[in-house]
């Protein structure tokens, strides 16, 4: 959970009143959707942002379009995360579905994929779902269900897991199948792990 007290703040950036805010019904329509949230220390959190978005005011839910968010670390994007939409729930809750991809700042190579994603912005872990792939310029993993634990930057791959490493140095060609992974984006190393403890091993690249 990310500690300490957090300034919430959404900013609506709006070309003119009368034409970016529109209400249909009891719902409003909103251009230029921008939120961010600031820790304590002024250091930005993450920021939220859609071209387009729907308050649908009865259950205090965004549906929005083509969404970006940017996660922040020592006030520098680290993490960014793209989807054709999502729907934020009470400001806590949001779902990303379509062509999701998360894209890792710091190693442009390591992209992720997945049909959904899944965040609590109070926490920590942002969790894909749904025929997920990690590629790069080295491996590419193959899994049902994904979760990034921001602060601690690794990446831990449910089962099944299939994982494949190419060395173009050689033509050795790496697979493995496991039942859960873990790739640690800042040693850029693999753990594999098996309940039945027949595989339990590490790679390095």
């Amino acid at each position: 959970m990310i500690k300490g007290f957090l300034i919430f703040s959404i900013y609506l950036f709006l070309s003119s009143c009368s034409t970016s805010i529109k209400k249909i019904d009891s719902n409003l329509a909103i251009d230029d959707f921008f939120m961010t949230q600031f820790e304590i220390n002024g250091d930005k959190s993450y920021s939220i942002s859609s071209p387009k978005s729907l308050l649908i005011k009865d259950i205090q839910k965004y549906k929005l379009d083509k969404t970006k968010i940017l996660f922040y670390e020592l006030d520098k994007v680290n993490y960014v995360v793209k989807s054709l939409k999502s729907s934020l729930l009470n400001n806590k809750d949001i779902e990303l579905e379509g062509n999701v991809r998360l894209y890792d700042v710091n190693n442009k190579a390591n992209t992720i994929y997945s049909n959904k994603a899944f965040w609590n912005i109070d926490k920590d872990e942002f969790t894909l779902i749904g025929d997920v792939i990690l590629n790069n310029n080295s491996i590419n993993i193959e899994s049902s269900k994904a979760v990034l634990n921001r602060k601690e930057n690794i990446i831990k791959f449910f089962k099944p897991v299939k994982y494949r490493y190419l060395n173009d140095s050689s033509t050795l060609n790496y697979k493995v199948k496991a039942e859960n992974a873990y790739y640690d984006l800042n040693k850029k190393a693999m753990y594999f792990e098996s309940k039945n403890e027949r595989i339990k091993s590490k790679i390095n690249f």
